[in-house]
């Protein structure tokens, strides 16, 4: 599971089996979209991040989180479940900072992981995050909502809240997370994003036959299990 908060809806509950991605992807890159598609299936979660148009990170992770796969690799598997037709597309617009914070997250490394809150020192973990001069993300999250907050060598940066687009430098605390029953914490460290730049995987790739691929494939072994059903019904009885 990939526990993100929600950005600005732009599309939400789409199915996108209906819907051509290599295509709808293409539009986002031409219209300089910023911000994240976000794929839930049976098979896992993925999402892909756009940056002022470009196409600059991917992550897919199975539910059972022994599958986790990155950039083109990423991009297929999603086109995969997509396929399937039983996924849920949603699309959430960020600012270009936040994206590239979000991806930071998504590729950090653990240093915590699910440790539930109330068995959490939180104000000694905080103290901790200052002392060391961490750069890392503080993800609070329950079932239906997550927060996270940065920081950049001990200093928080901000919050990212559900249906905000921007980093906060203040919290709701009435709102908050933590307040909510089993809610849990990651501590995951990453990078300063202030800098970075990352490449576009559509400059370099086409993925119209990525997709292409996938559906083909699909579509055989569709087809073997049809034609294997068939002849299962047709065996003579003994």
């Amino acid at each position: 599971m990939i526990y993100l908060p929600r950005g600005i809806a732009v599309r939400q509950k789409v199915n996108p089996a209906r819907i051509n991605l290599p295509e709808a992807m293409a539009k986002l890159r031409v219209g300089t979209f910023t911000g994240y598609l976000r794929f839930d299936a049976p098979e896992g979660s993925g999402v892909i991040i756009f940056e002022k148009g470009k196409l600059v990170s991917a992550l897919f992770v199975n539910h059972e989180e022994t599958e986790r796969l990155i950039a083109y690799d990423a991009i297929a598997r999603i086109f995969e479940v997509s396929i399937l037709g039983n996924s849920v597309l949603n699309i959430y617009r960020l600012s270009a900072e936040l994206a590239l914070g979000v991806h930071e997250l998504l590729h950090g490394r653990y240093i915590y992981r699910g440790q539930d809150l109330k068995l959490i020192n939180v104000q000694a973990l905080l103290e901790r995050i200052k002392a060391e001069g961490f750069t890392c993300c503080l993800r609070v999250y329950a079932p239906e909502r997550t927060t996270l907050i940065f920081y950049e060598q001990g200093h928080a940066l901000g919050f990212f809240h559900d249906g905000s687009a921007d980093i906060k430098v203040t919290a709701d605390l009435a709102k908050s997370v933590a307040l909510l029953p089993g809610a849990k914490i990651d501590l995951l460290e990453t990078h300063s994003f202030e800098n970075v730049v990352l490449a576009d995987l559509m400059a370099s790739v086409n993925l119209g036959p990525i997709w292409k691929r996938a559906r083909k494939l699909l579509l055989e072994e569709r087809r073997k299990q049809e034609e294997a059903a068939v002849r299962s019904r047709e065996l003579p009885l003994e």
